[in-house]
């Protein structure tokens, strides 16, 4: 489960990407300057939609990570996990 957990790293990072993307969209939208500060209602908006985005992009590790780790099952390897759960 070791290089899958290293994929795992950028959950954070891509929930942050997405955030000042959306953020800086909305406020093109919205005719403001890109770093105008967002309400409360936004930011939570903002803060919502990228964390949603951030968890369907690394999800998918997280099932081959626990699948290498499960002492009942033998795998080969990453590839091995990912073709099994495919089937």
């Amino acid at each position: 489960g070791f290089v899958p957990g290293l994929f795992g790293t950028s959950h954070g990072a891509l929930q942050f990407m997405a955030y000042e993307d959306l953020k800086e969209r909305y406020n093109k939208y919205r005719n403001r300057v890109s770093d105008t500060k967002l309400n409360t209602v936004e930011y939570i908006m903002m803060a919502a939609v990228s964390k949603i985005f951030a968890v369907v992009a690394t999800y998918p590790y997280q099932v081959v990570r626990a699948r290498l780790q499960d002492q009942h099952n033998t795998y080969s390897g990453v590839f091995d996990v990912i073709r099994r759960t495919w089937r």
